[in-house]
């Protein structure tokens, strides 16, 4: 007698995200820099640079606030887009349905299901 392997589907292991997994990133959180949003990841650069420069000029925490407050809807229409997925309608900073916290969905591993790490998921 022969025994039927069956696939399961991923989405009860805790692992499992939008046919995505999320292993290695448990594993290691923050190890694979091309994991994280793009986008996300050049607005915290470009804030990083700007914090740098107020510093310098002296400006006080209030004053680099305004500077910044004023700045910011520029350097988003410049910055803010992603080149792999147009913006969407999730109503949620960076307008895209492939980011979960800092993540990019579309960099993770596809989840084809059950594997040899799968865990199920708490809630299930």
């Amino acid at each position: 007698m022969t025994a039927r392997l069956l696939r399961l589907p991923g989405q009860g292991c805790r692992y499992f995200q939008a046919g995505r997994c999320l292993y290695e990133e448990h594993r290691n959180p923050g190890l694979h820099e091309g994991y994280r949003c793009a986008v996300l990841l050049r607005l915290g650069r470009l804030f990083d640079d700007f914090t740098l420069r107020a510093e310098q000029l002296g400006l006080t925490e209030e004053e680099a606030g305004r500077v910044w407050q004023a700045r910011f809807p520029a350097t988003l229409a410049r910055e803010g887009y992603c080149r792999d997925r147009p913006a969407g309608d999730t109503r949620a900073f960076p307008d895209c349905d492939k980011v979960a916290g800092d993540l990019c969905l579309l960099a993770l591993p596809a989840c084809g299901g059950l594997c040899p790490r799968f865990a199920r998921r708490q809630d299930a």
